[in-house]
């Protein structure tokens, strides 16, 4: 049973996501080690303009996280949503939607665009949330924003 959820900006150095690191990875997704990979090695720290990295709690214990940054990939000014990972604990309960809806907030002021790059597992999740496949280079999906 979950408790209260609650989501804040967070940052890698003072969160312990390690628990939640080590279950992604024998789920089948090492894109959490690399957020974390990057984040130490200052990479990534979602720290720039318009950037934010949301955490989601249950009773203090981080259970999930979606960042959003300017999108690497390309010139333009874009952003991209990276490493939206919910425990299997606590899957199918609007957690993942909430998430995204809490790094979006605000995006518009800074990006006209936001890419991503989902699972086929997770395609039609950002399809129902207004994402567009594309076909382009490092994205499967793009919103516009303005």
């Amino acid at each position: 049973m979950v408790g209260v959820i609650t989501y804040r900006p967070i940052s890698l150095d003072m969160t312990d996501v390690q628990p939640l690191s080590d279950e992604a990875w024998s789920d089948g997704y090492p894109f959490v080690e690399r957020m974390l990979n990057d984040w130490k090695a200052g990479h990534n720290r979602f720290e720039g303009p318009g950037e934010k990295l949301i955490g989601a709690f249950d009773d203090g214990v981080v259970v999930g996280f979606c960042g959003l940054s300017r999108d690497p990939y390309i010139e333009e000014n874009a952003g991209r949503i990276r490493h939206l990972y919910v425990s299997l604990d606590h899957r199918h309960e609007g957690i993942a939607r909430a998430l995204l809806e809490h790094t979006l907030e605000g995006a518009s002021s800074w990006f006209p665009r936001i890419r991503l790059r989902a699972t086929p597992a997770s395609r039609s999740f950002y399809e129902r949330h207004g994402f567009e496949p594309v076909e382009e280079v490092e994205a499967t999906h793009s919103m516009r924003l303005r």
